[in-house]
């Protein structure tokens, strides 16, 4: 499982990159490799996300009562049956020939020779310039998405802001070793923690839609009857912490976001 998640972050941190730092490549081209990782991002992602389900199935299953624990192998056995499936599918695209072309064109594209620097604005600019210049605006984007973000916002404006979270990750994880230690590991430390408290969000509400959508199937299974009446627990405890990690936002983005911080962001990355 940790392999599809390595390929899952390269991925990722590829196209921040290649979205943060586009001034500095030919569009067109550009256009067309972000397309090719948006794909295979897209086809990972059901596999990964029943993985992370039975990964942390029996730290799920620790908040049900132990002699219920039996009634819940049905929806175990649901969820496995379609990482199978899932797995499956999978292979049949990373051995296709539109995932062997795309890294090949890939590599092709990360070895150079653009050609003429006129549709390329930041290409004859030295990349502290250029990263220092998107992480200040990345960051400033969070804050400002951060700060919208109340008790009755929809779980989509907290996906939003972790989606941004990770590309200013990866820009200072890529690029900050052309600041200060000093100053880019706490940002990096405050940023992480508040990642972990969006994730957990994300992820919980993930979990939980999926083992709704078991019920159908769960209806027609030997035991499936008694394993909705038990499912329940495992949602509600889902959406339990899914509303801790929420209750927990605010005081994550307040320290990522604190005026001293701002002040600190826009000095060392000017």
């Amino acid at each position: 499982t940790e392999f599809l998640h390595d390929l899952r972050a390269a991925v990722r941190r590829s196209r921040s990159v290649l979205r943060e730092m586009k001034g500095a490549f030919p569009p067109d081209e550009l256009a067309r490799q972000r397309a090719a990782l948006r794909w295979v991002q897209a086809i990972t992602g059901p596999t990964r996300d029943l993985d992370v389900q039975l990964l942390e199935w029996d730290d799920l299953l620790s908040g049900v009562p132990a002699e219920r624990h039996a009634a819940l192998v049905p929806v175990r056995k649901l969820l496995v049956q379609h990482r199978a499936a899932a797995l499956r599918a999978l292979k049949r695209d990373l051995r296709g020939v539109e995932y062997r072309e795309g890294w090949a064109s890939y590599r092709a594209f990360l070895e150079g020779g653009y050609g003429p620097t006129g549709d390329r604005p930041d290409a004859d600019r030295p990349v502290a310039e250029v990263a220092g210049r998107r992480i200040r605006r990345v960051y400033g984007r969070m804050v400002e998405m951060g700060t919208a973000i109340t008790a009755d916002s929809p779980a989509e404006d907290l996906h939003e802001l972790r989606k941004r979270g990770k590309e200013l990750r990866y820009l200072l994880e890529l690029f900050g070793g052309l600041w200060p230690g000093a100053v880019v590991k706490p940002m990096v430390r405050t940023l992480k923690n508040l990642q972990n408290v969006l994730g957990t969000h994300q992820d919980r509400e993930v979990q939980a839609d999926h083992l709704r959508e078991l019920a159908d199937e769960l209806a027609g299974q030997v035991g499936g009857p008694e394993a909705l009446l038990v499912l329940g627990t495992l949602v509600d405890r889902l959406e339990a912490e899914q509303h801790a990690a929420r209750a927990q936002f605010a005081e994550r983005f307040a320290d990522f976001s604190s005026g001293s911080q701002r002040k600190l962001v826009k000095k060392t990355f000017a």
